[in-house]
């Protein structure tokens, strides 16, 4: 009988880590469609109930939270961009990150986002981020 709940265990460990693999290849696909300045696969991450919350506003649905990265794009052009992830961890449906960038306009140190995925899709997003604007001569 041991075994049986043994391997009961281990097959529901299993299980988690394949949802928080999951997980964890849902962020990295946005991350890399945000790098990509891509923003129809990157909104397609969204659902009509999704959520981001930032420092300065609440985002729902993919048209609101479209133009939050419509303007914050424009800091992070696809050739001059190096964004570094210091850190992902998945654990089932949440995703934590932690990255730092450089851009022409912008200065990140520090970065962080916290990802709520269902069903697939971004169900709830945080990000906060201390942002150093560069001014340009």
């Amino acid at each position: 009988m041991k075994s049986n709940i043994n391997s009961l265990e281990q097959d529901v460990q299993l299980k988690e880590q394949t949802k928080s693999e999951i997980s964890k290849e849902i962020v990295m696909r946005h991350l890399n469609s945000f790098l990509d300045n891509n923003l129809d696969i990157l909104l397609s991450d969204y659902t009509n109930e999704s959520v981001l919350i930032t420092q300065a506003a609440t985002y729902s649905g993919p048209e609101e939270i479209g133009s939050f990265f419509v303007d914050f794009n424009t800091h992070f052009p696809k050739p001059a961009t190096n964004l570094i992830l210091d850190k992902i961890e998945a654990n089932d449906d949440m995703v934590y990150i932690v990255w730092h960038a450089k851009t022409p306009s912008l200065q990140v140190p520090i970065g962080s986002d916290t990802f709520i995925i269902k069903d697939g899709k971004i169900f709830q997003q945080t990000f906060v981020g201390q942002l150093n604007f560069i001014n340009e001569p």
